[in-house]
């Protein structure tokens, strides 16, 4: 809980399952490689919970053995379409490999948005065939390539929409992405944030040396807060300090606070 949790946050507890059994409700994950600790969780907000509907955010992390780079992306379904999950989980997998082979992260959207523009097509062309009108879908990414080297670490960052990448150390909290969409066109059928499908995908992509501390990618279930509010600011910051257990990193993932009802995600790289 951070501030006043609001009469949903106790009043919505365990509900039915979802239509989506693939689903989970929440999801978490922790790793470490040579230069970081990692620990993600992704949490499922209390509206989808009390209207049967899936947690539309997704995650991964990939480490490459070969180049010492760590690849995490995360991703927030569009939420006016019913198979945005899909979406989020398609771009969530693929992008990490796409980007290993092409090294580059405006070619690896660029692939990633061709496979998910078949997968929608082919999700319109079976629901109708079932006679089901729900059958868009769309997603946001952020996304980080970070590079151990030898005297150095740098970090190759791309973001489509509203999810976001923070850093954090003594000084505080630092916003990298910027607060809206990488450009001013919506996608087609991606509503009022920029998405994934687009016929002309255009990451935000910026190159930077990481110092020490920890570095976020946040849905902005977690980013809005993060970003309005100076005690979610103070709290998170003393959480996060140093890697919590994966657990409790979960839990506070899915802190309770007054009109924040969407789904949570996020995953941090704590590098020393």
């Amino acid at each position: 809980m951070i501030g006043e949790p609001g009469r949903t946050a106790t009043a919505i507890g365990p509900c039915a399952p979802t239509y989506h059994p693939d689903s989970a409700d929440h999801e978490l994950s922790e790793c470490v490689v040579p230069g970081a600790q990692v620990r993600a969780a992704s949490v499922r907000g209390l509206m989808h919970r009390y209207n049967r509907e899936p947690r539309q955010d997704r995650f991964s992390v990939v480490y490459d053995d070969a180049t010492a780079t760590l690849v995490i992306v995360v991703c927030d379904g569009v939420g006016q379409f019913a198979l945005s999950h899909e979406a989020a989980a398609f771009v969530a997998s693929d992008a990490p490999r796409a980007y290993l082979v092409h090294r580059d992260w405006h070619a690896a959207v660029v692939e990633v948005n061709l496979g998910l523009t078949d997968l929608a097509e082919a999700a319109a062309h079976r629901n109708r065939m079932l006679s089901v009108p729900q059958h868009g879908m769309a997603t946001t990414l952020a996304a980080v390539a970070i590079r151990f080297e030898e005297t150095r670490r740098t970090a190759s960052i791309a973001w489509i929409g509203d999810t976001s990448v923070w850093f954090l150390d003594k000084r505080g909290w630092e916003s990298i992405t910027d607060d809206g969409p990488a450009d001013d066109r919506d996608a087609p059928d991606s509503g009022r944030v920029g998405a994934l499908p687009n016929a002309d995908p255009r990451p935000a992509v910026i190159e930077r040396d990481l110092p020490d501390g920890a570095l976020f990618l946040t849905t902005d279930g977690i980013g809005n807060p993060l970003r309005d509010a100076e005690q979610v600011k103070e709290t998170l910051a003393g959480w996060w300090a140093t890697p919590p257990d994966v657990f409790a990193f979960a839990r506070q993932v899915g802190f309770a606070r007054k009109s924040h009802l969407d789904d949570r995600t996020a995953v941090g790289a704590w590098l020393a």
